[in-house]
């Protein structure tokens, strides 16, 4: 398997969608978007999942200096706890905010004066949420050492993130991946090459 075949699963399995007319997606941002990934979809597909999860390890092994893995909830929850597995260090999530009851945390899951950690998300779009996952990681005493997704987007935005960004699949690679495999047509492919390049849709 390949990150070409894994595209054109995304696509076959309607993981990933697009409308390359208006209107399009409304992402939590509220930003609008000719492309919508629901990678909670994904989790249905064990051999594909556990592919994912292998090929990202492959990526941060040798790069990245990390003794714990934090997911962003809830969509980085269950990559986190799977990519910890596989090294076998500890795991843990950061909640959007902290807990309003109990002990108010934001952080769950990690030991005290554990570090440096790798933060997974399962996409990032804007880069926000995975922004403020990361500060409240730091503000917690969890230095950051970089950033695991299963897909970018490729916004602009997201290139403010102060450590390294290791994505399974990016945007631009995918679209040429679906155009090779005669997936869009031709004014889809322009529409989303825009898109792409230009960020701005319609």
């Amino acid at each position: 398997m390949s990150r070409a075949d894994y595209a054109y699963f995304l696509w076959e399995a309607g993981i990933v969608q697009v409308r390359w007319e208006p209107p399009g997606f409304r992402w939590a941002s509220g930003r609008e978007s000719p492309i919508y990934v629901d990678h909670r979809r994904l989790l249905g597909y064990p051999t594909w999942r556990q592919w994912a999860v292998e090929a990202l390890a492959a990526q941060v092994r040798e790069r990245v200096n990390f003794a714990a893995v934090a997911g962003v909830a809830t969509g980085g929850i269950s990559w986190a706890a799977w990519l910890a597995e596989r090294f076998h260090v500890p795991v843990g999530y950061v909640r959007p905010e902290p807990k309003s009851h109990g002990l108010s945390r934001q952080v769950e899951g990690l030991p005290k004066g554990i570090g440096p950690v790798l933060l997974v998300e399962d996409l990032i779009s804007t880069g926000g949420s995975v922004q403020r996952a990361a500060a409240a990681l730091q503000r917690e005493g969890y230095p950051v050492s970089a950033v695991a997704v299963l897909w970018s987007y490729e916004l602009s935005s997201a290139a403010a993130l102060p450590v390294p960004l290791y994505a399974l699949l990016r945007f631009p690679q995918a679209l040429l991946y679906w155009e090779k495999a005669g997936l869009l047509p031709p004014e889809a492919f322009t529409a989303l090459k825009r898109w792409s390049t230009l960020q701005t849709f319609p």
